[in-house]
């Protein structure tokens, strides 16, 4: 069962993430809508006693006119300019807190694992920070610019009623409060459950249109503008049936109260006509009663408001929440505590021990893996798709952590290892390169930051990339587009070889790193590679076998097991798996050679 946002939980993301600077000008607010709260019932008294003053009811001093004026002005100047007021005090603190609560965000989406990355949606990620942030924005503004304030003025209200001896009106506003308190207890839950359906349908709408832009060539490629138009128009259709439904309810629920306010203000100025009459009030007397009415009930709507308000706010946290349950990569905590591990990262003897692990707890996706990578050589692990040798690499750098088994580096389990030390120690080539939308210096040099331009320039001459940086007319400041699509994939995958040549790790892995290139550069990238990694631990993940014939050792994976292992020429003279795939890739090879 989904896990719903708890009132405190709300409270202690909003209080976690308030530093002395937010909480300082959020007590210099706070304190400036308290004053209002005082201030705006002292008006109508102050009105009531000029009007008494000039039609002879009661007498005060000519210098009491003047400050009685002065009064009444300042609260009315106050209840108009108490939001400006509110927001040259507060803005640059809400601000900071929006920014505060994204940078959290963001760290801890970039901490998760990655089985949470493979189900997530990017577009709903955005958008749930979004809502969640409007959500954190309407708590605060109701809990602290609303409730607190609103309660004073109606508590100041009160004793002015009592002191100048009006109980029965007293008694009709405190009728008002709790028909109003009934209607809005009947709403609220309503009004929240829409809330958060209209909140949720606006985040998959929005998932829905990125994950259409993100995957526009794919959508193009199959003339599918169509398709993916009609699946956006749903999402946004469910959208806007939701805000429908919601919008509708809020303005049903706001005739109820609208209702509720006339009867109560017509009940108020038929009475005091009454009082007036009977001589039981005065003229300004009239004016307070009627003023306060007003007053009053603007106030309790804005309780209720508020009231609908947080639930509404909590509605559009949900998501966010949801976030910030998610449980971090273990090991992350440990990092900090462990950086004179560096050193001892930098290369080694790598094993995998009986090692089962799997993205399903239904099928096994490696089982009871078994190889040994020494220090300073390089091992090959092939085999067709599917077999699992991706499955090995994340498993490496800790993507997935093995359901079963032991990964060792020099004799101890990587996963006793500081995390961002160990991949800070390998440097992995993936299979589908994916760059930055920056320069080509900056995704060269995200290998090592800080690096100088001479070194990523010598990192692209080891991919055999600089003469075609230096062809371009921006050279190493060209962007290369969103995910890199300006560029061709032989092109990425150099930027990626690049990039990880500029690491200078002590462990190299190789994920089908050549698989985009022609023959000929395949052939000059593996000689610069083998180069590179001359005195580091190398593993090699190939389809094609041509990346893999120099190895010292080839692991043959098939099934999600261990079928062969041995160099090339002894895998070639078993006659099994391997030379099989290496047959039938030579015959590939030399057909396309005779249809070119």
């Amino acid at each position: 069962m989904k896990q719903q946002p708890t009132f405190n939980e709300v409270m202690r993301l909003v209080w976690s993430q308030s530093n002395v600077f937010i909480r300082v000008r959020l007590a210099a607010a706070l304190f400036l809508v308290l004053l209002s709260g005082v201030l705006a019932p002292l008006g109508p008294v102050a009105l009531k006693l000029i009007v008494d003053d000039l039609t002879g009811a009661a007498r005060v001093g000519a210098l009491s006119i003047a400050t009685l004026g002065v009064l009444y002005v300042l609260s009315q100047w106050l209840s108009r300019s108490i939001g400006e007021i509110r927001s040259l005090v507060y803005s640059r603190a809400e601000r900071r807190m929006f920014r505060t609560l994204s940078e959290r965000l963001f760290t801890h989406v970039m901490h998760l694992p990655l089985r949470f990355h493979l189900e997530r949606q990017t577009g709903a990620v955005t958008q749930a920070l979004e809502n969640g942030l409007q959500g954190y924005q309407r708590i605060v503004n109701q809990l602290a610019f609303t409730f607190v304030p609103v309660l004073v003025r109606l508590g100041t209200i009160c004793a002015i009623l009592v002191g100048f001896g009006h109980p029965m009106f007293l008694a009709i506003f405190c009728a008002a409060a709790v028909c109003y308190g009934a209607a809005f207890h009947r709403f609220i839950r309503q009004r929240s459950g829409l809330a958060k359906e209209a909140s949720a349908a606006r985040i998959d709408a929005n998932a829905a249109m990125t994950d259409g832009i993100m995957n526009y060539e794919t959508v193009k490629l199959f003339a599918a503008e169509e398709v993916i138009g009609e699946k956006v128009s749903s999402a946004l259709l469910t959208t806007e049936d939701r805000s429908v439904r919601f919008s509708s309810f809020a303005a049903r629920s706001g005739l109820t109260i609208g209702t509720i306010y006339t009867f109560f203000l017509a009940l108020s100025l038929m009475l005091s006509v009454q009082e007036v009459r009977a001589g039981a009030m005065t003229i300004g007397d009239f004016i307070l009663v009627n003023t306060f009415m007003l007053q009053v009930m603007q106030p309790v709507e804005q309780l209720g408001r508020a009231v609908q308000g947080l639930a509404e706010g909590s509605a559009m946290l949900d998501r966010m929440l949801a976030l910030f349950r998610e449980q971090p990569e273990r090991g992350d905590a440990a990092a900090a505590r462990q950086i004179d591990e560096r050193d001892h990262l930098r290369g080694g003897t790598l094993e995998f021990r009986n090692v089962t692990a799997s993205y399903r707890p239904d099928r096994a996706t490696l089982s009871n893996i078994s190889f040994v990578l020494p220090v300073g050589r390089t091992v090959g692990v092939v085999g067709a798709s599917g077999a699992g040798k991706s499955t090995i690499v994340r498993l490496l750098v800790r993507l997935i952590e093995p359901d079963e088994g032991l990964i060792l580096l020099n004799s101890r389990p990587i996963s006793a290892l500081a995390l961002a030390e160990l991949r800070r120690a390998i440097a992995v080539v993936p299979q589908d390169t994916v760059l930055f939308n920056d320069t080509l210096a900056y995704n060269i040099g995200f290998g090592r930051p800080g690096s100088s331009q001479q070194e990523i320039e010598e990192a692209a001459r080891n991919a055999h990339l600089h003469d075609f940086i230096m062809s371009l007319p921006e050279g190493y400041e060209t962007r290369v587009g969103e995910r890199g699509m300006k560029l061709s994939g032989g092109e990425r995958q150099r930027v990626s070889i690049a990039r990880a040549a500029l690491k200078r790790p002590g462990i190299y892995i190789f994920d089908e790193a050549t698989s985009s290139l022609d023959s000929r550069t395949e052939r000059e990238i593996l000689g610069n590679l083998r180069e590179l990694a001359r005195r580091a631990t190398t593993l090699i993940i190939a389809h094609r076998l041509s990346a893999v014939v120099h190895a010292d050792e080839i692991v043959v994976v098939h099934g999600g097991t261990v079928a062969e292992r041995g160099t090339h020429e002894q895998l070639l003279a078993r006659e099994g798996i391997y030379a099989e795939l290496w047959s039938a890739q030579r015959s590939d090879k030399t057909a396309f050679s005779v249809r070119a």
